[in-house]
């Protein structure tokens, strides 16, 4: 049997947090491979938006300290408010829910996952292909939201450094490969940041000529548009599917908690780089969602991370699909 991440993390050689156990194969999804109905496990997810096939795929997740829900709110307050919830008030678990959209010819990846060296209960995406049947040779494009590592550094193959899509184009924010991959970035922000900047450059250096910088509502393909979204960084991009009269939004981590960014759209994780604009960003995307009956994709919600908003006495919920 080959050695594979999933059966490393499964037989106890990493932490007990584990999002995703190890799984035997369930058989093709979708009509990458065959044309099968669509299929639910802990590593796919499929279904459809008019005549795109959508796949969710897990990458694992990790495991954050429950602060980071919030810097502008003080600890009493968002105790209370996930105790009341039913919420651990000391750790967050999220899960890493990368979205796959098969489109006409076009096999669209939102995201790469965090590769190997980020987190020790990431890096599951390649099995998740494996275990789904799906070949990544047949990507044809990867649309990029933004370059933190838990979504760029599963670019390159941590073993030998090759690409994990090999026959896939590229496309990221303008804005977003500018900030990241500036000569400056080191002298000019936080240590904290060093190290994302450091594996965005190496990760995105990687594929630099395959690479397009796009800006708002560019078409990846037919009924596939990457729509500005900013604030958690500062080029931050999500990815709306049109199909059948149906929209689905790939949110990426403009909202990043299932109940925090619905009920609370004000608290500002520590993660959003630009906070005041991630707050009218989260807002903006809620009212849309909901106005137009929106399906949504969270790459952080619990897998397999699809589901809609509702609004809810002047705020919102998140009522998961099925």
């Amino acid at each position: 049997m080959a050695l594979s991440r999933r059966s490393l993390l499964a037989n106890g050689l990493s932490s007990p947090f584990l999002l995703r156990g190890a799984l035997g194969r369930t058989g093709s999804v979708g009509a990458l491979v065959a044309t099968t109905p669509a299929v639910a496990s802990d590593s796919a997810y499929s279904f459809r938006i008019g005549d795109n096939r959508i796949t969710v795929l897990s990458d694992g997740g990790l495991s954050l300290p429950a602060s980071t829900l919030a810097a502008n709110v003080a600890p009493d307050q968002r105790t209370a408010f996930l105790t009341a919830r039913g919420l651990d008030t000391r750790t967050r678990v999220s899960a890493i829910n990368v979205t796959l959209i098969q489109t006409g010819d076009a096999i669209v990846l939102v995201d790469t996952g965090a590769g190997m060296n980020f987190f020790e209960n990431a890096g599951l995406l390649a099995d998740s292909f494996d275990d789904a049947g799906l070949d990544r040779d047949s990507i044809t494009h990867v649309v990029l939201t933004h370059a933190h590592p838990d979504h760029v550094w599963g670019i390159i193959d941590d073993f030998d450094e090759s690409e994990r899509f090999p026959n896939a184009r590229y496309l990221i924010g303008a804005e977003e490969w500018d900030y990241w991959m500036a000569p400056d970035f080191l002298s000019r922000n936080p240590e904290r940041l060093h190290s994302f900047a450091l594996g965005a450059q190496r990760n995105l250096g990687a594929v630099a000529d395959k690479v397009s910088r796009v800006t708002g509502d560019h078409e990846v393909t037919h009924g596939v548009t990457m729509i500005t979204t900013p604030g958690h960084t500062p080029g931050h991009m999500s990815v709306l599917v049109e199909g059948g009269g149906q929209q689905l939004l790939v949110v990426g981590d403009a909202l990043t908690h299932s109940i925090v960014s619905f009920e609370r759209p004000d608290w500002q994780p520590t993660t959003d780089l630009v906070p005041v604009r991630a707050v009218e960003t989260r807002k903006r995307l809620l009212d849309r969602a909901t106005a137009d009956d929106m399906l949504l994709v969270g790459y952080h919600f619990p897998w397999p991370g699809v589901g809609r908003a509702e609004a809810d006495g002047g705020r919102w919920r998140y009522v998961a699909d099925g």
